[in-house]
């Protein structure tokens, strides 16, 4: 993640103080340990564990998380308990973003939720999140898909590559103050579409 994303992690994640929170996709928990410190119960999903030893609080759901997630989520719904918040960061194609997305929407526990996604900008996972009619989900209040935009980058590593963006979901709560009579964020354009087109026009010169 880059620096401005971290920080808008860690501030939704101290001002909210899960007490249940979900994580999909951990890569070396550098974000589980974050998502660790301020959650009172974390579960997260990925098909290895992470890089570094979780803390105390993380359960750990190793493989396929469009198989185990449905099932926990279910389990958490029959119990009566919800998910405070959720970082999916997971399966980066087109389809995998969007199941990861729909099990979350789809499920009784996830109201009263902060959904947070990964990876917004890029050009495969935003095919996939564009793909989802978050209409259908009535306790969806608010989605920002560029809620923090992603980057262009130059370095050679990843030269011409769209990357980062944090998109945001609210499910079953107040939308934001500022925001108008619509589900979608509509005051500004959006920037992953605006960065896909500028890389574009980097690769015909």
């Amino acid at each position: 993640m880059s620096l401005g994303e971290r920080a808008a992690v860690e501030g939704v994640l101290s001002e909210l103080k899960p007490s249940l929170a979900v994580e999909i996709g951990t890569a070396e928990g550098a974000s589980l340990a974050r998502i660790a410190e301020h959650s009172r119960e974390v579960h997260a999903f990925d098909l290895e564990p992470p890089g570094r030893a979780p803390a105390a609080n993380v359960t750990l759901h190793l493989g396929d998380s469009h198989e185990l997630l449905p099932r926990f989520l279910a389990e958490l719904g029959e119990r009566g308990r919800g998910v405070d918040f959720a970082l999916v960061d997971g399966d980066h194609t087109a389809e995998g973003v969007r199941q990861d997305v729909a099990d979350l929407l789809d499920s009784p526990a996830v109201d009263g939720t902060v959904i947070l996604v990964h990876d917004t900008a890029n050009e495969e996972v935003r095919r996939g999140l564009d793909s989802i009619l978050f209409t259908d989900w009535p306790a969806v209040t608010h989605v920002e898909l560029d809620w923090v935009p992603g980057q262009l980058f130059r370095e050679p590593r990843l030269r011409n590559q769209v990357w980062c963006g944090l998109g945001l979901v609210l499910v079953g709560l107040p939308p934001p103050a500022r925001s108008i009579d619509a589900v979608y964020q509509q005051s500004y354009y959006e920037a992953a579409h605006i960065l896909a087109r500028e890389r574009g026009r980097l690769e015909g010169t």
